[in-house]
């Protein structure tokens, strides 16, 4: 299992894609095709469409992640959020895996990363 910690802060980096203020930046324990560790941006001007970015975008903004009754919505949101990126990338979140037999046995290069 991959080593995951989380880590606030107050000075997040800015977005690679405008370069304006970020409201989350995550770095997840995968590399890219490239190497790279694949980084989960939201930010409030590129991500403001209707995909799962622009749902959380448009959560937060209402001030909702403030709202501790909306905590399993933000979750959900954020779940989303997190399944559209990782397809961008190539990876897929299992929800409720089963047994292991039933996945077929990995024939290609070893994953890249931690875990």
């Amino acid at each position: 299992m991959a080593h995951i910690s989380v880590r606030r802060s107050n000075d997040l980096p800015s977005c690679s894609r405008c370069n304006g203020p970020l409201i989350l930046a995550a770095q997840m324990p995968q590399l890219d095709t490239f190497g790279k560790p694949i980084t989960l941006e939201l930010c409030g001007a590129c991500d403001a469409g209707g995909t799962a970015a622009g749902a959380l975008v448009r959560f937060f903004a209402s001030g909702a992640g403030n709202d501790t009754s909306r905590a399993k919505e933000g979750a959900d949101l954020l779940l989303a959020f997190q399944k559209e990126i990782m397809a961008r990338h190539g990876y897929a979140l299992v929800d409720h895996p089963g047994p292991a037999a039933a996945f077929p046995p990995h024939t290609g290069t070893p994953p890249k990363g931690v875990g």
